[in-house]
């Protein structure tokens, strides 16, 4: 018997754990349904460990609260009555000009404005890696919670889900390196992607033609081209321009203006009840032949059958026949003498 025994798996264990990791990995790559319900199986046990984790921390902020002040809890619940009287006001003129802009788009042919439904969740973890800056929260595919959907704050864009479990949900940064956002910058028009660079309140973007007139402290929005995120909503401000004058082109650093270092509760941007569904071929057709230009798109199409009988055209005579009519007759020899 050695003095140092090794416990070290045999050579066979190793195989079949390395095979089993090469199956799994093909699985995901390929998207298997297989490999997702495995991914969400064990996204679920994950974020049950998670929570558990984080537990005593949620404890001791309810015994903090419990143990408060009562006098600055009455206070606290005055300050957010009022401030909820305020926004509910500001709210009201929000919708009143929301039907405004509706009804000069309904006259443009244009599409009308849907604003998303929110949902509240609350943070229940960390999970930053040098790749991906992202974090935990309590909900997920039973609240309707799916991957990719958008994620804000009080101030602005925080990130998007990157994967769904059934009762949470990680959401990866804005700021994470593998992070792209398309946005408008500005008042200038100029369209460009924003990169996450891994830290936590510096953003950028690249080759800006130095013609748009940009300066620090401009808001960068969504652009709303990306299909991911609704077009509006505010992300980041410019902190630094670098002119590159050999390319004529210039590059910026942006502070995002969500509060990142300070999230307990977020919102998701879900699906808007009254979404109208996605329009068919046929119901696309039935619109575009709605338009001023029906006349131009009929003028492009076959002309359909009449249902009366269309008579037939005179039969032309064979060559022959016609020769026949049109040569005179030979006179006989005998009568012409």
């Amino acid at each position: 018997m050695s003095l140092f025994e090794s416990h070290r798996p045999g050579i066979t264990k190793l195989m079949i754990l390395v095979l089993a990791a090469l199956m799994l990995m093909a699985l995901d790559r390929a998207g298997s349904s297989v490999a997702t319900r495995i991914n969400t199986g064990l996204g679920s046990i994950t974020d049950g460990i998670a929570r558990a984790a984080h537990a005593p921390s949620e404890w001791g902020t309810d015994l903090f609260l419990f143990f408060q002040n009562r006098a600055d809890q009455v206070a606290t619940i005055q300050h957010l009555k009022e401030e909820n009287l305020l926004i509910k006001g500001q709210m009201q003129q929000f919708f009143d000009l929301k039907q405004e802009v509706d009804h000069l788009k309904s006259l443009l042919h244009g599409q009308t404005t849907v604003v998303p439904n929110v949902l509240l969740a609350r943070m229940t973890a960390i999970n930053d890696t040098p790749e991906h800056r992202n974090f935990t929260i309590n909900r997920g595919l039973n609240d309707g919670v799916k991957p990719g959907q958008p994620v804000i704050d009080g101030h602005g864009i925080v990130g998007q889900v990157l994967r769904s479990s059934l009762t949470g949900a990680v959401v990866i940064e804005i700021v994470s390196r593998r992070h792209n956002l398309s946005v408008s910058l500005g008042d200038t028009g100029f369209i460009g992607l924003l990169r996450g660079t891994g830290t936590r309140d510096t953003l950028t973007m690249d080759r800006i033609p130095d013609r748009y007139d940009v300066k620090v402290g401009d808001l960068l929005t969504t652009s709303g081209l990306d299909g991911v995120f609704p077009k509006g909503y505010p992300v980041a401000r410019i902190s630094q321009i670098h002119d590159d004058r050999g390319q004529a082109f210039l590059n910026i650093v942006a502070t995002p203006v969500a509060n990142l270092d300070h999230l307990s509760e977020v919102l998701v941007l879900t699906a808007p009840p009254d979404a109208p569904p996605p329009p068919s071929a046929a119901t696309e057709q039935a619109n575009t032949i709605d338009q001023p230009g029906k006349a131009i798109i009929d003028a492009g199409k076959p002309a359909v059958p009449s249902s009366e009988p269309i008579a037939k055209p005179p039969t032309t005579p064979p060559p022959a026949a016609a020769h026949a009519k049109t040569t005179p007759p030979k006179r006989d020899a005998s009568h012409a003498r």
